[in-house]
């Protein structure tokens, strides 16, 4: 589906640019994600996949290994196109999440969505459409930065332009809470909630920097 050329653009020069930055292999909590990812989907028989935001499918690749089919959504083309060429066997489309779903009702057996909400102008509606397109009784996994009372606390006193500068790619920050409500009111049910860190152990024990939230359709 189309988005609008300045968004499109600013997500193609995103990954262009900035790909040892924000790729997930690149990212103290890559081993996290992927130990949770290999929890959840282990049992699964073939599943349908589909990952919302695959950006350079850094986990996209972990995710085919668990699949029977799998779909990898990205708002950034040129993105989009690389991928393609480096994993032909994986299905790669274009596509702004902002906007509906290419999918009919009950389309998946598991929806990824990991690092993705915080970027979105109205996160809710993306999940509600995920609920959507999840088949009955299939699950969500996502992942978001963390936030906090301590980390919270921490970034007013040391980080606050940084953390909130304008030129960021992050327009939402959540809770544990508020994500587990909105995840709630799109119609989700047994949702389960936790933190991880980036593998450094003191770090970890005082300031997690990620939420992953597991929930069934």
């Amino acid at each position: 589906m189309s988005t609008p050329r300045p968004l499109n653009r600013y997500y193609d020069s995103y990954w262009k640019e900035g790909s040892d930055t924000y790729s997930g292999d690149h990212q103290g909590y890559a081993t996290n994600f992927r130990r949770w990812m290999a929890a959840e989907l282990a049992g699964l028989v073939r599943p349908r996949i589909l990952e919302v935001g695959c950006g350079d499918a850094a986990f996209t690749r972990d995710l085919a290994d668990h699949a029977g089919e799998i779909t990898a959504l990205d708002i950034s083309a040129e993105q989009i196109a690389r991928n393609a060429q480096r994993l032909p066997a994986i299905r790669f489309q274009q596509h702004d999440v902002s906007e509906p779903l290419p999918f009919t009702a009950g389309d998946f057996d598991v929806i990824w969505c990991s690092e993705v909400l915080e970027h979105l102008f109205d996160p809710a509606f993306a999940v509600r459409e995920m609920h959507r397109v999840l088949a009955p009784g299939g699950r969500l996994l996502v992942t978001v930065p963390y936030h906090g009372g301590l980390k919270n606390v921490l970034i007013a006193l040391c980080r606050w332009d940084e953390h909130f500068a304008p030129t960021g790619p992050h327009i939402r920050f959540f809770t544990k809470s508020s994500l587990e409500k909105m995840v709630r009111s799109a119609g989700f049910r047994d949702i389960e909630l936790r933190t991880c860190g980036i593998g450094r152990p003191v770090r970890d024990a005082f300031i997690a920097t990620n939420i992953l939230l597991q929930a069934r359709k």
